[in-house]
């Protein structure tokens, strides 16, 4: 959202995968403690380190750096919920736009 581009903007879904291999490094049990238990893990993955997220998307402020490793954490018992992430201090001054929903039933 930062940046209006996707992060990891794959063709299909082993690009995609790659892009985010190639950017946040490629998983390992030191950073998600399991993956190799996963059903599709193959350890044969092309090992990558983690980029700095400052070049990934730079330009954000320390609270939305804080937000973004939150987001993109491996693991998902360490990775920030839907429901935290909203009330993140980094849209404490956000001016959201009141867009009206429009009605499913109306014809």
């Amino acid at each position: 959202m930062a940046t209006g581009r996707p992060l990891f903007p794959g063709s299909n879904a082993n690009d995609q995968l790659m892009r985010i291999f190639k950017k946040l490094g490629t998983p390992n049990e030191q950073v998600w403690p399991g993956v190799s238990n996963l059903p599709d893990f193959r350890e044969d993955f092309p090992k990558y380190p983690a980029l700095p997220l400052r070049n990934i998307v730079p330009g954000l402020d320390e609270v939305g750096y804080d937000l973004l490793v939150k987001m993109v954490r491996y693991n998902p018992a360490e990775r920030i919920t839907a429901v935290d992430a909203l009330t993140h201090p980094y849209f404490e001054d956000a001016i959201v736009p009141y867009v009206p929903r429009k009605d499913r039933h109306a014809t």
